[in-house]
């Protein structure tokens, strides 16, 4: 069974944080974890930036006790609205974004974090890329985020149905495969395998030509080794194989099995694995449902 004891969700007051504490709170429900919720205010932003409208406010931004101040009740309301009267610690923190939220996860043995890929405003640019980017290379805990997560509609008493996994078939292949097969187990819903064969194992040393029995032979021998890898890890699930673009195949198939969550494999500290370390970004942007990278 998933170890799920507590969850962590930086939050930046967007909208898109709104739906991924929503997300949070319903995975909290489910196993029973408790939830922290935690702003970090950066150094220099908060007292140098512009607002949208290329306002410069630096002269008459406030002190730093009473912006910490706002922030805090600003966080009470927040976590007061999307909590359905579940108990929340709240942290409300100075420093670098994903420097802190790395400690944060760290200091609380967090089991997962729900990040948002966007914010909004003036701040825009700390969740947008290098915050995301940042906490997916250095943490060693499950991270869940996407790019369409507020797209996702609001949660039934069953909110995943269908898990889907992506594999490389490297080292780390199986350790994504039974954290994806516990979860769906643990939400009794389906569970399909997906491996993107690369198109260039399947042509010839010299030349461009893609054989059809080629293309077979290597699909059936991927499939062959994915059902080697359910059988040993005591994993049931639907496999489908390709030989086509990792960014394309995995997105395609996740829509058309109606998937409502994404595992993908993730081995920090040497960053994401094998081909799915040049896919992995590519994959949290197409995917039309959110993605949790191991």
């Amino acid at each position: 069974m998933l170890n799920m004891n507590k969850i962590l969700v930086p939050v930046d007051f967007s909208e898109r944080s709104t739906v991924a504490a929503e997300h949070a709170v319903v995975m909290a429900n489910h196993f029973g974890s408790e939830l922290i919720f935690a702003h970090v205010i950066p150094f220099s932003p908060y007292h140098y930036a512009a607002f949208e409208s290329g306002l410069y406010v630096g002269t008459s931004w406030p002190s730093q006790p009473e912006m910490e101040a706002a922030l805090e009740k600003k966080m009470s309301a927040f976590v007061a609205g999307v909590s359905s009267g579940r108990k929340v610690t709240e942290v409300v923190a100075k420093g670098d974004p994903a420097k802190k939220i790395e400690e944060i996860a760290a200091e609380n043995k967090a089991d997962l974090i729900i990040l948002p890929t966007h914010g909004y405003g003036p701040f825009r640019r700390f969740i947008l890329g290098s915050v995301t980017s940042k906490v997916l290379h250095d943490v060693t805990c499950p991270v869940f985020t996407g790019s369409h997560v507020s797209e996702v509609p609001v949660f039934g008493s069953k909110p995943y149905k269908r898990v889907a996994c992506a594999i490389d078939l490297g080292g780390h292949s199986e350790a994504v495969l039974r954290w994806a097969a516990e979860f769906a187990r643990s939400w009794d819903t389906d569970l399909v395998a997906i491996h993107a064969a690369p198109l260039l194992d399947a042509a010839p040393a010299q030349g461009q030509f893609y054989s059809a029995e080629l293309r077979q032979g290597l699909i059936r021998s991927r499939r062959e080794r994915i059902e080697e890898l359910l059988h040993s890890t005591g994993c049931e699930a639907e496999v489908r194989v390709e030989v086509d673009e990792v960014s394309h195949y995995v997105p395609s198939v996740v829509r058309d099995v109606h998937a409502d969550v994404l595992v993908i494999g993730r081995t920090p500290p040497s960053g994401l694995l094998g081909r799915l370390r040049t896919h992995a970004y590519a994959l949290i942007r197409e995917s039309p449902c959110p993605v949790i990278s191991i």
